[in-house]
């Protein structure tokens, strides 16, 4: 089943956001590589994995896209010098077109709305680069990052059969009445309703 797909126009506003006392960003690090490699698995994974597969995963879904510099790309939430999160902006090719790529935060500091300053950090700098829009790609068992994306003023995307019907079932879950829905182009397709309001 192909995931739910979102996009965020560069030209809406973005409120800024300061982060809390003791938090800051970095960037992967090629001297820090392999502390770097195992807190992106740990944060990115739903499941706890075999460190023995922390390299080939990060190899598979960072270095394997030739878009994504890791030193430029790659960022992490930091806690106190501790890395606690991380999320990845890329441009896809020649298209113009950014990407928010694997935000996650490491379990103990799950459940704490630090999300959102990933997502913020990725919005920013894709804003700053020019893009049109910024996608990203997500699934209905992890409600609260479909959550934080809707209230970060993300949009879905009408682009595979039965997007619609998920989408509605999406929003009633969350007890969002309605959203504006756009095509794969970025092109307005038309608003649409949470399952207990379908008109």
């Amino acid at each position: 089943m192909a995931q739910l797909k979102m996009y965020w126009f560069t030209d809406s506003p973005l409120e800024e956001l300061n982060l809390p006392e003791g938090y800051s960003f970095s960037h992967f690090s090629e001297e820090t590589r392999e502390n770097d490699i195992k807190i992106w698995n740990d944060a990115s994974s739903i499941d706890p994995m075999d460190p023995a597969d922390y390299e080939a995963r990060f190899k598979r879904e960072i270095y394997d896209f030739v878009d994504i510099v890791p030193e430029r790309d790659v960022w992490f939430l930091d806690h106190n010098g501790k890395h606690v999160g991380t999320s990845s902006s890329f441009i896809w090719g020649n298209t113009g077109y950014g990407d928010m790529h694997w935000v996650g935060i490491i379990p103990e500091y799950r459940g704490k709305g630090l999300a959102k300053y990933l997502s913020y950090i990725v919005q920013k700098t894709l804003k700053e680069r020019g893009c049109p829009f910024v996608s990203l790609t997500t699934d209905e068992f992890r409600p609260a990052a479909v959550r934080s994306y809707l209230k970060a003023g993300f949009v879905p995307v009408e682009y595979d059969e039965g997007m619609v019907e998920r989408w509605e079932k999406v929003l009633e879950f969350n007890g969002i009445d309605s959203v504006q829905m756009v095509y794969e182009d970025g092109s307005p397709y038309k608003t649409i309703y949470r399952t207990g309001l379908k008109k």
